[in-house]
């Protein structure tokens, strides 16, 4: 029983410390590539799905008009998918002058359909994938532009999503994602990451192909571009942002989509793991977070067994409650109230491992979805 425990307990702080750390000492002895400086520009495609985003199409056209980069060499194409707002109407303002394209996607079948759609018209050197409601930094498309023309055996590169608090508390969402841009960073040092950020990424137009209509179209391609031999390095100055969630049961739903989503990906490209760096990488990652609620479970039952020991007692008072509070603050949010900042992280923790239970389920049982809803 307390092998099981200490299993358990092992996997958690491995993924949430030690493997971070372990890459964090190891980078301490590799030298840093540096990027090139631009004398030539390539043409570059920017998709941008968009389904309902009248609140934010116009920032996000502005911003990308805003984009230091050679006019003529880059265009984008607004996918509305079936939108029944006005996002089509206030697109279609733009698309006279402005190397900006709209084209309507009927029915709605999700952004990975939408590039499917557009995919054959594609004729730039690359292709740069974005999301209507992530805002780039002027600087951003240049930044991506110089990491993937430093090295021919660099095939896609993303940038850093910065989440924004629009209100006093979010969902925790923020936290979580300095964190994640922090093992992006460490991975890319050492030698590619293993999930791009589907707010921001640019890829050769030769590994831009055809894709499942319900895959994680950020995961799929990264593991597409592992497997052809190729890196995915990491731009942390090539900035785009978002404004944060403010509940953690806001993320519910999108975190359901997305690990599902992952799991098929990672069954429809197994063979990635023929690449030993990148398959530690994709475990320590990837694997070990999404099956987070098993460990946990684990770490209950086992220390519920044990509870005569006083630390075993004391380890399983604290998940209890802290099951209780994250609980507890999630209910209250369904009624626009919180208990206070400090709830905020045990209900992201029990919202997480909710959403991750009922993506294995969908993963199980073959469901896979290809829409989503705005959340953020």
């Amino acid at each position: 029983m307390v092998i099981v425990f200490l299993l358990a307990f092992f996997f958690i702080i491995y993924h949430l410390f030690f493997y971070g750390m372990i890459l964090q000492f190891i980078s301490i002895f590799k030298k840093q590539q540096s990027n090139v400086k631009l004398t030539e520009f390539p043409t570059i495609t920017v998709l941008c799905p968009a389904y309902n985003e009248e609140d934010v199409i116009e920032k996000k056209i502005h911003s990308f008009l805003a984009l230091n980069y050679p006019k003529d060499k880059i265009e984008m194409i607004v996918i509305s998918d079936d939108s029944t707002d006005n996002t089509n109407e206030i697109v279609s303002k733009y698309t006279k002058e402005n190397n900006i394209e709209l084209i309507i996607q009927k029915p709605r079948k999700g952004k990975q359909s939408g590039h499917n759609l557009v995919e054959p018209l594609i004729t730039s050197d690359y292709v740069l994938s974005t999301d209507a409601n992530s805002i780039f930094h002027p600087m951003s498309v240049k930044e991506l532009v110089k990491v993937i023309l430093s090295d021919e055996k660099i095939g896609m590169v993303t940038g850093q999503l910065i989440l924004l608090k629009n209100h006093t508390t979010d969902s925790s969402e923020g936290l979580y994602w300095k964190y994640e841009s922090w093992l992006k960073r460490l991975e890319s040092n050492l030698y590619s990451i293993v999930c791009a950020n589907g707010s921001l990424f640019l890829i050769k137009r030769e590994l831009f192909k055809r894709i499942h209509p319900a895959s994680a179209d950020d995961f799929e391609r990264t593991l597409y571009t592992l497997k052809y031999g190729y890196k995915i390095k990491y731009a942390p100055t090539a900035i785009v942002t978002e404004n944060v969630s403010e509940k953690a049961s806001d993320e519910i739903k999108r975190k359901i989509r997305i690990i599902s989503q992952e799991w098929f990906v990672l069954k429809r490209q197994l063979g990635v793991f023929k690449n030993i760096t990148a398959g530690l990488f994709l475990l320590s990652h990837k694997l070990i977070r999404w099956t987070f609620p098993i460990y946990c479970l684990a770490i209950l039952i086992t220390s519920g067994l044990l509870i005569r020991n006083e630390l075993f007692l004391i380890i399983f008072l604290g998940q209890v409650i802290l099951y209780i509070i994250g609980f507890l603050e999630i209910l209250n949010e369904s009624r626009f109230k919180s208990f206070g900042r400090i709830f905020k992280i045990p209900a992201y923790f029990v919202a997480m491992n909710y959403a991750a239970i009922i993506a294995f389920y969908k993963f199980l049982h073959g469901q896979q979805s290809a829409t989503w809803n705005n959340i953020r």
